[in-house]
């Protein structure tokens, strides 16, 4: 019995033996909304979510239920397609060996070189997620010519990469990922020169796939209408996520929500076709990929099942044990990225019959690829096998020799990335701990100057001007601190010390209780609203709080020695 056409969520567009039926992968209003126009859902989306979320939380958020969730459909092909499974079975079961090994003996030796890995892996990744849909759009309308291809390519890789060249933060995470995973120093020159380098070839590039353009729309098969509008959201929506928003976390969520969506969207359509043409699927493949309402909430409650793991390292007590429990979660979890990287690198490629079937693209969309075999093709892959192993190996050995001193990094990146609020902020800090305060004021004022939301650079700037005496100043960045930020326990407890400073006792009070409505374990927080109490002349209150004080934290020596002073001042009172 046929389905009512209200209870099919998803109807994707049929195979054309020409490969040139539909212009789109589903239709142009599910196209629009689901792959080409996402940014113009997700920034008002974001936006709400700002209003009561902590970025932090966003970022979690997305990256579990997003990136960690996304990686689920990927991996049930690999293993749930048995053809699939029997022609890569070597790299299926060998990979996870490796990258689980190594991530987690990177995490439980607290190395950082896989964090860089996977973050460049991720962004190379998410430019060949878009080259991929720009081939897609260009074979659904016959544009299937090299050189179109080669400059989509060539476009996604140059204005990606310029980016993150181009964005401080970005620009300043590599560099400080790369120091503390034991990198030699990269000249500050160097850095400029391989910018404004790229720059200047991605401009080229653009020209020259402009001048592509126009002369094939003069002479024909013209480029997919649909792939330009997405080349062009994909292209504006990451440089938007990567220099314009300032918070790492929130540009990483943005675009991160961008991606998994397309990719959740492909892969469902590519299994209904999958399901309709291939005799040989598997039971749950077939099973889950119908068109329902119902199983395609499923598939995405299954996608959330799995990037829930995200969340268990947090629920983990604390304790030595449940450290290295924690680490080699977290360790795995970056194995299943990579895996996802690595996999999606071939399980999806647009040049296999089958794969285009699936797609609902002719048997001319593309060119038919040979089963891999023990040939050349091997050898080219252990190349990429050896790209990955080397480099990991050389960065894991050189941070176990010792890494670059914290403050000789953070000088390192600030004159490599001067425009970078976060790398300043470091260096000021790093500055802070060593007494250097004069410096330290200059580098958190440039801070607070190349973004005036930063809230831990006004706190460090705070703690740095009060060092110096100037509590009125001080004062004034912590409050700008708590406006941006109001979870900072300890600029709450800063900002009370300052107005004890300045002879405010009851406003240093009502400080010291917020920062410990938000953390009611701080002993120091705590031993300094007694102080402030005592100032206040409410002595019995004040050994209220440093008793609670001891009962939470037995041995901590300002509250024993400030509760014999205080009884003793009661005691004289009497």
């Amino acid at each position: 019995m046929r389905r009512r056409p209200s209870e099919h969520p998803v109807k994707p567009s049929e195979p054309e033996s020409s490969g040139r039926g539909s212009p789109w992968i589903i239709d142009p209003r599910r196209d629009l909304l689901l792959i080409v126009g996402v940014p113009f859902i997700i920034l008002p989306a974001l936006w709400l979510a700002e209003r009561r979320f902590r970025p932090e939380h966003i970022y979690l958020f997305v990256a579990s239920f997003g990136a960690i969730g996304h990686h689920l459909p990927g991996m049930m092909r690999a293993y749930g397609d048995r053809f699939l499974f029997e022609r890569f079975k070597y790299r299926f079961v060998l990979s996870p060996l490796v990258l689980g090994g190594t991530c987690l003996l990177f995490a439980v030796r607290e190395l950082n070189a896989m964090v860089l890995v996977a973050y460049v892996w991720g962004v190379w990744h998410g430019l060949m997620q878009t080259y991929g849909f720009l081939r897609i759009y260009d074979a659904k309308v016959g544009s299937v010519s090299k050189w179109t291809a080669r400059l989509d390519h060539a476009m996604c890789l140059s204005w990606f990469a310029a980016a993150v060249l181009w964005s401080p933060t970005r620009m300043g995470k590599i560099l400080t990922d790369y120091y503390r995973s034991g990198g030699a120093l990269v000249p500050p020159a160097m850095v400029a020169a391989v910018t404004n380098v790229w720059l200047v070839a991605t401009a080229l590039v653009t020209l020259g796939f402009v001048g592509h353009w126009l002369f094939q729309r003069a002479r024909g098969p013209s480029q997919s209408p649909a792939k330009l509008m997405l080349m062009a959201t994909s292209i504006a929506f990451w440089w938007y996520s990567n220099v314009s928003v300032s918070n790492m976390l929130v540009g990483i969520a943005l675009f991160e929500i961008f991606h998994d969506v397309q990719y959740l969207t492909i892969v469902w359509i590519f299994n209904l076709n999958r399901v309709d043409r291939d005799p040989g699927v598997g039971g749950f493949t077939r099973f889950l990929f119908r068109r329902s309402w119902g199983l395609a909430g499923l598939y995405v409650g299954l996608v959330a099942a799995y990037g829930s793991l995200n969340f268990v390292p947090g629920f983990i007590p604390t304790g030595i044990s449940s450290q290295m429990l924690g680490r080699s979660l977290t360790g795995l979890l970056t194995a299943s990225a990579l895996l996802h990287f690595y996999y999606d690198g071939f399980i999806w490629k647009v040049r296999e019959k089958s794969v285009r079937e699936s797609l609902g693209l002719g048997a001319g969309a593309g060119r038919t690829r040979p089963i891999e075999g023990s040939g050349p093709s091997a050898w080219a892959h252990g190349l990429k096998w050896a790209a990955f192993v080397l480099p990991v190996a050389w960065f894991g050995l050189a941070e176990t020799r010792g890494a670059m001193l914290a403050l000789e990094r953070d000088r390192a990146i600030v004159q490599s990335v001067p425009r970078s609020a976060e790398a300043r902020n470091n260096l000021g800090g790093a500055l802070l701990v060593r007494g250097e305060i004069d410096e330290a004021i200059q580098h958190l004022q440039e801070a607070v100057r190349l973004d005036s939301r930063h809230a831990a650079a006004h706190s460090n700037l705070g703690v740095a001007l009060a060092r110096r005496g100037r509590a009125s100043e001080a004062i004034d960045h912590y409050r700008q601190s708590l406006q941006i930020d109001r979870r900072q326990t300890q600029a709450y407890s800063n900002l009370g010390n300052a107005l004890l400073q300045q002879g405010q006792f009851g406003e240093a009070i009502v400080q010291f209780r917020e920062g410990l409505s938000i953390d009611p374990t701080d002993p120091q927080a705590r031993t300094n609203l007694a102080g402030a109490l005592v100032r206040e002349g409410r002595i019995d209150e004040a050994i209220g709080e440093l008793e609670r004080v001891l009962r939470q934290a037995p041995d901590f020596q300002p509250a024993q020695r400030n509760l014999e002073i205080v009884r003793r001042q009661q005691r004289e009172m009497k």
